[in-house]
């Protein structure tokens, strides 16, 4: 069936001058409303105003134009069934063959920008999924467009086969209409229905695009690819380097998480999943410097994340090791022409500004695991102190840089820091204790003092060995969770040893 009219209405214009060219050159009439309408014209391509054929303009400041019998009995009518085309004749209206049309950006516009209820409720398109939706009901007759992407394979669809799509190139834009609506809705649902109770949602709708083909996955024999919500806030900038890998994906988000914990000058490391490097500093050098000292063993091939801007003295330093990655918020031009040296060090700029999702998803079961993220470390600003003891200002510092870091360790997690790095970590043993030793020997190793260091521990200390080995060490302060039944003897432990010991209230598992 040769297609012998288009509509088109879009949002986004990206590509249109071409198609209406395209269309007008092969005798296709276009037949468009008012944006879509001007670009043409403003080409010189002829069109027929959606007006001449519906015989009214549009009203309510745009939110009644194309909501027309005579438009979708043009694009419903089976050209098969001669009581539909006799019933389009009877209303006045044409046939259209070819329906091109894209929406309101609502995430972009409206979610993204956080607008207030009644200004984001503008963003939702009422005529344009009705109309894509009834051409790609009726793909057997019509041809639906919605996204500039699909031009191209249509225009050489329509030369190869003299102004005709096939049956099979006809299903497949129709697929991808109805990919796209979901989203669209799916979007419009999530935020009809957002609101600040603690309750999660009855139903959860996950809707993604395919962003990026990924090497493989954990491991070379797994496939992998990064998908994103539809028209979501891409977060990250990649200057140079190769393609992310799927570790790497989760690598980033783990320090840009830790980064942004702290308000002051700090860098992260990351390995495998856990920091194994912490500073904070005078400036990002001296920060990087402390995080390197942590373990400066395991930092090699790791992931260094900084909240500042990166100038040109660390660039010349970041480019000697080997590392994959680094995160900031930005780069002067000169440390991005110093890193072209080093070609496949992939170099990420972030927004400080965006928030991660609310929720965390996980497979599992053939279901899902959901959870809120968790984002809140409120409980520094009500410790308990249960000890004789009191912390110094000194170890509290260090306290509250050991907590915010020990969220972001795979349980069971124990870190070890002074005021300004961490010392040592310990991550993912069955047993407390086994953390606790991990992280001494490893601080030891790197040749750090522990001499008035604390001890931060994700969830509560089962026994009181683990205070023994730590007090030995020269460990002297320590903040857990608490909530142990074993708690009076820990504590009692606690001031035997003459350790300050602060309780959360709170645990922090990381799984």
């Amino acid at each position: 069936m040769k297609i012998k009219s288009a509509l088109i209405s879009v949002w986004d214009k990206h590509g249109l001058p071409e198609l209406g060219k395209f269309l007008h050159n092969n005798g296709v009439e276009i037949i468009a409303t008012g944006g879509s309408q001007r670009i043409l014209e403003g080409q010189g391509i002829p069109v027929t105003p959606i007006e001449s054929i519906t015989g009214m303009t549009s009203v309510m400041d745009g939110r009644v134009k194309t909501l027309n019998p005579k438009i979708f009995g043009g694009i419903l009518a089976d050209r098969e069934n001669q009581t539909h085309i006799d019933d389009l004749d009877q209303l006045g209206g044409k046939t259209i063959d070819l329906v091109i049309v894209n929406f309101y950006p609502f995430v972009a516009e409206a979610v993204n920008r956080n607008l207030e209820f009644r200004r984001a409720i503008e963003y939702i398109d009422i005529g344009g999924p009705s109309m894509v939706r009834a051409a790609a009901k009726n793909y057997h007759s019509v041809v639906s467009l919605c996204s500039p992407k699909q031009y191209q394979g249509f225009m050489d669809q329509f030369i190869q086969y003299d102004g005709e799509v096939p049956l099979d190139g006809r299903l497949k834009f129709a697929q991808d209409v109805f990919k796209m609506t979901a989203a669209y809705e799916s979007a419009i649902f999530g935020y009809f229905s957002h609101n600040d109770s603690e309750a999660l949602p009855e139903k959860l709708d996950i809707t993604a695009v395919k962003h990026q083909e990924i090497r493989y996955g954990e491991n070379p024999h797994q496939k992998a690819a990064f998908y994103r919500n539809s028209d979501s806030f891409n977060q990250w900038h990649q200057h140079q380097g190769k393609e992310l890998s799927y570790n790497n994906y989760s690598d980033i988000e783990s320090a840009i998480q830790i980064i942004n914990e702290f308000s002051t000058t700090a860098c992260v490391i990351i390995k495998h999943a856990n920091p194994c490097g912490f500073g904070t500093g005078k400036d990002s050098l001296e920060a990087y410097e402390r995080a390197v000292s942590t373990d400066p063993v395991s930092y090699f091939g790791g992931i260094v994340g900084f909240n500042r801007e990166v100038t040109p003295d660390l660039a010349s330093l970041l480019i000697r090791p080997f590392l994959e990655c680094v995160a900031a918020p930005s780069y002067t031009d000169e440390a991005l022409e110093i890193f072209k040296k080093k070609k496949n060090l992939r170099i990420i700029r972030f927004d400080t500004g965006s928030t991660n999702e609310a929720l965390i998803i996980k497979s599992c079961a053939g279901g899902y695991l959901v959870q809120d993220r968790d984002q809140d470390q409120k409980e520094l600003s009500n410790l308990k102190i249960v000890t004789q003891r009191v912390p110094t200002d000194e170890e509290l510092t260090a306290l509250q840089l050991g907590w915010k870091i020990s969220k972001y360790v795979k349980s069971n997690a124990i870190v070890l820091s002074n005021d300004q790095q961490v010392l040592g970590v310990g991550a993912g043993q069955m047993s407390r204790v086994d953390s606790v030793k991990i992280a001494i020997r490893k601080s030891l190793e790197a040749g750090l003092s522990l001499t008035g260091a604390i001890i931060a521990s994700d969830a509560f200390f089962p026994f009181a060995d683990s205070l023994e080995i730590a007090a030995k060490a020269g460990i002297t302060a320590v903040i857990q969770p608490g909530g142990s039944i074993k708690d009076n003897e820990v504590i009692k432990k606690a001031d035997d040893l003459n350790m300050a010991m602060v309780f959360t209230g709170v645990r922090h598992f990381y799984h």
